[in-house]
């Protein structure tokens, strides 16, 4: 994790910024009935230094597919706490109508700024097979999770 300490030009308060990247991950996604998932990312980030944070969270994969046509949608959620996971982002959608050979990258971002919390969450990029399921093969390789995190001095959790 990179920290980097700066104040700003318009007051003496002192901003931090710190940005996290999570490791390199593929995942073959099975044919199933609509409503299957797979996990596509994970990132776990320690909020125990941070007052106010909020974080951008971008997601980057290429999508490989064989025979590919179908829906793919993807979605970001947070657990923090032993709490189950709560979404964070709206569905992003990756559709293909015939069936073809594919190599496309994809990406999106969201961000997280009601953090009323001091402890460690995991962000994790759950893919959901959408439409009527999808036929052929399909992957999400090279699939990375990175967050920017963005610490306010003011506290607005009360």
């Amino acid at each position: 994790m990179i920290s980097v300490p700066k104040t700003n030009n318009y007051s003496n308060k002192s901003y931090k910024f710190a940005l996290k990247c999570g490791e390199n991950s593929r995942v073959i996604i099975p044919a199933g009935p609509v409503g299957t998932t797979v996990t596509a990312a994970a990132l776990t980030i320690n909020l125990s230094n941070y007052v106010n944070p909020c974080i951008k969270l971008d997601y980057i994969t290429q999508i490989i597919g064989l025979g590919f046509a179908g829906t793919l949608n993807f979605q970001i959620f947070r657990t923090c706490n032993n709490q189950g996971p709560i979404p964070i982002s709206p569905e992003f959608t990756y559709e293909v109508t015939v069936p073809q050979l594919i190599t496309s990258d994809f990406s999106f971002f969201t961000c997280d700024c009601d953090l009323c919390l001091n402890d460690c969450c995991t962000y994790i990029v759950v893919i959901t097979i959408g439409g009527g399921g999808f036929v052929g093969n399909v992957g999400a390789f090279s699939s990375k999770l990175i967050a920017t995190i963005v610490d306010s001095p003011k506290p607005q959790c009360q």
